[in-house]
């Protein structure tokens, strides 16, 4: 950074002459700026990254209403579409589908709630039940171990005499207990940052169209005309592109889910509906997200049958193969346009960068990177035959 400072500096005094109109004087002021200010958050990285988390902390509500309303638009602009071919008024249409997408989106949600929360409770409980049997369990597969061996065998039983179930019990509430005090607090908290994100998104889905005219003045105030269609194509690839992804994961989870559900089923698992609505949800996250939802089912079945488990494992891999290789391709792959390789590629970088959240967004952001490269490659590509053809001529 003081290389690019002093080089600008250096420039500036080589220049002298050189700069006689606006534009230019303007140009270096920028720059020298845009150095200073580099400078500056590079040497106070920590204070700018505290001020940074303050904001997005502050903002949350507002970010999540962003990213409600991005989501929401896409039931909503189908649903628009149908209901003006039946009702002229276009308010109207508007409140009813945003209406309808709200309800849509709380129904999921509270369906959702509705599978898992008695699934997570019967679950819990018969944890606390079986942790005796579990002990006895393990007791009996370590003396069987050591047949051979009394004198250990004498020191492995006084270990067991010494646990007390009873402890472990209590100890075991007692976690339950505060975790879910702990977490009713920050659920509430999250209710509130939920609620006035969807007050925020109901408003910017019922002004979208004003939202994107000012946007699109902001850009041409500021941008020569070049640059404002180059902004505006990217902006239209974004959307069209984020879109296209969701709709696709979406439609994969629910695929995804409802395979597992009925294999699971057929074989008589337990927690079978709780693993594929866990499988739906984790499946958002592509590629990853499945490995989420076999590890806690593992532990879930592992509970009751260690043999089942590893059934369940197979079972899983062999659902998820067929799911990656024909459902998600055709489902996903065509929608944003990457190879299995660049796929693989962006939600890693992106799970590194983000977690997940960058799992989440790697992808569809990759996609965009890619197709305005792509654009670019072509476009010279175009310049460079005709510049040839002009010389022919």
């Amino acid at each position: 950074m003081k290389f690019t400072f002093f080089y600008v500096i250096i420039t500036l005094k080589g220049s002298g002459t050189k700069m006689k109109t606006k534009e230019e004087i303007k140009k270096w002021i920028f720059l020298i700026l845009f150095a200073i200010i580099s400078f500056y958050i590079i040497n106070n990285i920590n204070i700018v990254w505290n001020v940074i988390t303050f904001l997005l902390s502050v903002m949350s509500p507002f970010i999540l209403g962003g990213i409600l309303a991005f989501i929401l638009n896409i039931p909503m602009t189908k649903i628009e579409k149908q209901l003006n071919k039946k009702i002229k008024n276009k308010k109207v249409s508007r409140i009813i589908s945003i209406t309808l997408s709200i309800l849509i989106f709380l129904f999921i949600i509270g369906f959702i709630s509705f599978l898992i929360i008695p699934e997570v409770i019967e679950s819990i409980e018969k944890l606390i039940s079986n942790i005796p049997g579990l002990v006895n369990d393990a007791e009996n597969y370590i003396l069987n171990l050591l047949e051979n061996h009394e004198s250990v065998q004498i020191e492995i039983k006084e270990m067991f005499k010494s646990v007390n179930t009873s402890k472990i019990l209590s100890n075991v509430l007692n976690y339950i207990v505060n975790g879910s005090l702990s977490f009713i607090s920050s659920l509430i908290s999250s209710l509130i940052t939920i609620f006035t994100g969807i007050i925020f998104s109901i408003y910017m889905l019922s002004q979208k169209e004003y939202l994107i005219k000012c946007f699109n003045k902001l850009l041409n105030a500021f941008l020569d005309n070049k640059k404002y269609k180059k902004v505006q194509e990217i902006c239209t690839l974004s959307n069209k592109t984020f879109s296209n992804f969701i709709s696709g994961q979406c439609l994969d989870a629910v695929i995804l889910g409802a395979i597992l559900f009925v294999v699971l089923s057929l074989f008589r698992f337990p927690y079978a509906l709780l693993i594929s609505v866990l499988t739906c949800i984790t499946a958002l996250i592509p590629i990853f997200g499945a490995l989420i939802a076999m590890a806690v089912g593992v532990v879930l079945i592992g509970i009751t049958s260690p043999i089942e488990a590893l059934l369940f494992i197979v079972i899983f891999q062999i659902v998820q193969q067929i799911e990656g290789n024909f459902i998600y391709p055709r489902v996903v792959g065509s929608s944003v346009g990457l190879s299995p390789l660049w796929t693989l590629l962006a939600i890693t970088v992106g799970g590194n960068l983000c977690g997940i959240l960058g799992m989440l967004i790697g992808l569809p952001i990759a996609s965009i990177c890619y197709a305005i490269f792509r654009n670019y490659v072509n476009d010279k590509i175009k310049e460079k035959m005709t510049q040839k053809e002009n010389k022919k001529q």
